[in-house]
């Protein structure tokens, strides 16, 4: 969705493919921090996977408290999260919004349950099923400059909602066969997508964990161009142990690499965070 705020506009981003394990966290919780942080943009992060990595990292909750809630057999919660706004139209949206520990940068957080929400999403039979986010996402896109939706591995009513409320959709894919199907499942389902969000467009599709010496690297990149081609852009996210690193101390990529030498992947990083600025431009 976009808003004009004087010369501004949220703009809404979604991450998204269906194949695990391909950086859509990474990526999303790297980006929001780094447009806050490095180019001043008010940013709000809506976390809408069950495992909940992206609310760990910016919020007070953390993998310890969530591993021994669950070995104990006890609730987790989060209070007010992305689940809310899914199942209660009358929801305060500023309710569910937490202010993290970084300048510019808030962040609705997701709860374990989300997956249980689903069923009651597609049981709701008095309002579209596809449109819950975007309806309450509209009531703040005049504070933020850009909202980034993070996405758990599946065609879920859930990522769908993601779709109809974004602007724009990247697809980060690595050098396998489940990502390129990941892709190409993304790709048949946007012209059904797009009959709710008919201004829905292809960021583009970009590869994570890339190393381009390696001969299926090269095979894969050959395969999606002959495809996709147009929606490759010119970055690729070099494998790097300190993306994990900085996930395991729950510390943003930029934050944790904060010297005045960056690592190939943070560079990578920002690389792809300028990209996505200058397609406003």
């Amino acid at each position: 969705m976009q808003l004009k705020k004087g010369n501004k506009f949220m703009k809404t981003i979604i991450f998204l493919n269906i194949k695990g394990g391909v950086g859509k966290t990474a990526t999303a919780t790297t980006v929001a921090h780094m447009l806050a942080a490095r180019y001043n943009k008010k940013v709000l992060l809506v976390d809408t996977d069950a495992q909940m990595n992206s609310t760990m990292m910016y919020s007070d909750v953390d993998f310890v408290s969530i591993f021994n809630g669950i070995c104990e057999g006890k609730a987790t919660s989060t209070n007010k999260s992305v689940e809310t706004l899914l199942l209660d139209r009358n929801a305060d949206i500023h309710e569910c919004i937490i202010h993290t520990n970084y300048e510019n940068l808030d962040i609705i957080p997701s709860c374990l349950t989300l997956s249980e929400a689903e069923e009651r999403i597609k049981g709701d039979v008095i309002s579209p099923q596809q449109t819950k986010l975007k309806r309450h996402l509209k009531k703040v896109e005049d504070e933020y400059d850009y909202c980034i939706i993070d996405t758990s591995p599946s065609l879920s009513i859930i990522n769908i909602n993601g779709l109809v409320a974004a602007d724009e959709l990247y697809i980060p894919l690595k050098c396998d066969g489940g990502s390129l199907l990941g892709v190409s499942i993304i790709m048949s389902i946007l012209n059904v997508v797009k009959e709710s969000n008919p201004g829905l467009k292809m960021g583009g599709m970009f590869f994570t964990q890339w190393n381009g010496r390696k001969n299926v690297s090269k095979a894969v990149y050959q395969l999606l161009s002959d495809s996709f081609g147009e929606y490759i852009i010119p970055v690729t996210i070099a494998t790097s142990k300190n993306v994990e690193e900085s996930s395991l101390m729950q510390i943003p990529l930029l934050a944790y690499d904060s010297g005045k030498n960056k690592s190939k992947v943070t560079e990578n990083y920002i690389e792809l965070t300028e990209y996505i600025l200058h397609r406003d431009l």
